[in-house]
């Protein structure tokens, strides 16, 4: 198998790919968020609780909105489905099994990403060779990352408290590090739960000031996911193509 990926460019592009079905729906504006204080909570508490929290953390499972927003033509185009996200012994695997507008399913496992199109009967493959790590970044930053590991790659900010359709979150900036990156991702923000360190929103803002927002509703942690959820529900004959991408 050819690697598809070969430069953070290429990775970020899968990710926004991943909601660009071409389908518009209505222009609302992002979710709302009103300040509250609260001097109980600060960036160093939300580190140190996320530091615990990545030692307890091995499943989540949740209902998952993703809205990529293209501001020079106005465009919101959103996907919704499930999310399924399991981390054992260092390996990780994940589904998102998109319902809406179109059925869909992203699987990630084994050092490569596969997605899976029930309409065109089609299976796409890449690999991520020496990638994977910053897949992880862009894809899944904050599930079961400890604060530590997220200050060795990203400058930290404390946004203060805000609430997301009636839940309490923090709000965190964070500011890539690396050149790389941070010539194609100019930010990440986070919004995670006090009571678990783990997000139930996530935005990644491009340098153009496009962004993509995954947001997490109704989050089960460290559940048992059956083996079911990481295969790709197969009807009749499909044909399996493997792109190579450019950087």
């Amino acid at each position: 198998m050819r690697s598809g990926f070969t430069s953070s460019r290429s990775l970020l592009g899968l990710l926004l790919l991943l909601c660009a079905t071409g389908v518009s729906t209505s222009r609302a504006a992002p979710p709302a968020a009103q300040n509250s204080a609260n001097a109980n909570l600060g960036l160093p508490a939300a580190l140190a609780g996320m530091d615990q929290a990545a030692l307890r953390f091995a499943s989540m499972t949740a209902d998952l909105e993703y809205t990529k927003v293209t501001l020079v033509v106005d465009d919101h185009s959103t996907e919704r489905g499930k999310i399924f996200f399991e981390k054992s012994k260092g390996k990780l695997r994940v589904m998102l099994a998109f319902s809406s507008p179109a059925e869909k399913y992203v699987l990630f496992q084994d050092g490569k990403v596969s997605i899976y199109r029930p309409k065109i009967a089609e299976v796409e493959e890449y690999t991520l060779a020496n990638n994977q790590g910053l897949m992880e970044q862009f894809l899944l930053l904050g599930f079961g990352t400890s604060g530590a590991d997220l200050q060795k790659s990203y400058d930290v900010s404390w946004k203060g408290e805000e609430t997301l359709d009636g839940e309490r979150t923090v709000h965190l900036e964070l500011a890539p590090k690396s050149e790389q990156v941070a010539a194609r991702l100019a930010r990440v923000e986070l919004w995670l739960s006090p009571e678990t360190w783990q997000p139930l929103q996530q935005r990644f803002t491009e340098p153009s000031k496009d962004y993509l927002t995954a947001r997490y509703r109704n989050v089960r942690q460290n559940a048992k996911i059956a083996a079911g959820n990481f295969r790709f529900p197969i009807r009749g004959k499909v044909r399996t193509v493997r792109p190579q991408s450019g950087n």
